[in-house]
């Protein structure tokens, strides 16, 4: 995992890997650093922009976020809200944690959007425009991949838009398993998308567009899910108690694939296939990350009693 500094060197590497040609009187945000002094100076610029910005980004119940009011308003995707009207934890850098309430979702583009619990006022990023960003910008992202320790700070990686689109924007800002939901910076500390997927190698790297939020903003917040029709994603069927960090099932849905391989309310989830399970949160990146029908061997703690089962992954969606 790479460490939350952002080092010149790492910076320079990027640079390396895509070099664009930068006009002499090109802002920062274009331009390739000529010297070591302009290196120095992107570097604090983006340093700059992490210690604005960190605060207000968060962790929500296996994915990420960030949040854009005071009152608490936070941007994330719609496959990490599911849909509207469901209860979630939101965890902030420093550790605290809160619950919120699933608003509206646009399945058709992946945006999300979750309110808070309690009046604020809450640690919050301004948000831009995604509309006039070019190939070659700067732009930062930060989020909370899965397997990252908690109580660690989001992690931030440097990269720079590759293609902008209006329902989505490729950058080489590498995002992974728990960044969904991660807010994409450009060097003014400006929310510019959100991350939504990647490939299997990581490096095709898609985030929604902020516009994307700000053209159904009325929509999210009257808590509206639409364009729904979308792929069939793999469902397993149980649910956690209040207390997230915990890895106890407390809820099976009747007629699931948990409840068709025999998982019961109050079975510890110890391992999913081939990764370890510390919190119940931990779960649902890697359910996603499967098909439906996909076969995955579960192992459970029952009481003083281990059991292995083998569970065929259900759907949702479609």
């Amino acid at each position: 995992m790479r460490p939350h500094c952002i080092l010149a060197t790492a910076t320079l590497a990027l640079l390396l890997l895509f070099p664009l040609a930068a006009k002499p009187d090109e802002p920062v945000d274009h331009a390739t650093p000529a010297s070591l002094a302009d290196l120095k100076a992107l570097e604090q610029r983006i340093r700059t922009v992490v210690e604005k910005v960190a605060a207000s980004v968060v962790g929500v119940s296996g994915g990420s976020g960030v949040v854009v009011s005071e009152e608490g308003l936070v941007l994330t995707v719609a496959h990490v809200g599911e849909k509207a009207g469901r209860r979630v934890t939101v965890t902030f850098p420093d550790g605290k944690r809160v619950r919120g309430t699933t608003l509206g979702n646009d399945h058709g583009v992946d945006a999300g959007m979750i309110q808070i619990d309690g009046e604020g006022p809450w640690p919050h990023a301004e948000i831009g425009t995604s509309a006039d960003l070019q190939q070659g910008e700067w732009c930062i992202t930060l989020g909370y991949p899965v397997s990252y320790e908690r109580g660690k700070k989001p992690v931030v990686r440097v990269g720079r838009v590759l293609r902008n689109r209006s329902t989505q924007i490729m950058a080489d800002c590498k995002i992974m398993g728990g960044d969904s939901g991660g807010p994409l910076f450009d060097l003014d500390g400006k929310v510019i998308g959100i991350g939504s997927r990647c490939d299997d190698t990581v490096a095709l790297n898609i985030h929604v567009p902020i516009d994307c939020y700000r053209d159904h903003w009325d929509r999210f917040v009257a808590k509206e899910d639409f364009n729904s029709l979308r792929p069939k994603i793999a469902f397993l069927g149980v649910g956690p108690g209040e207390d997230e960090d915990d890895n106890r099932i407390e809820m099976v849905v009747p007629g699931s694939a948990a409840e068709k391989a025999g998982i019961k309310p109050g079975d510890l989830i110890v391992k999913f296939g081939e990764e370890m399970i510390q919190r119940y949160e931990d779960l649902p990146p890697l359910i996603r990350g499967r098909k439906p029908g996909d076969v995955v061997e579960l192992q459970l703690q029952r009481g003083d009693e281990e059991l292995v089962v083998k569970v065929t992954l259900g759907s949702i969606g479609g």
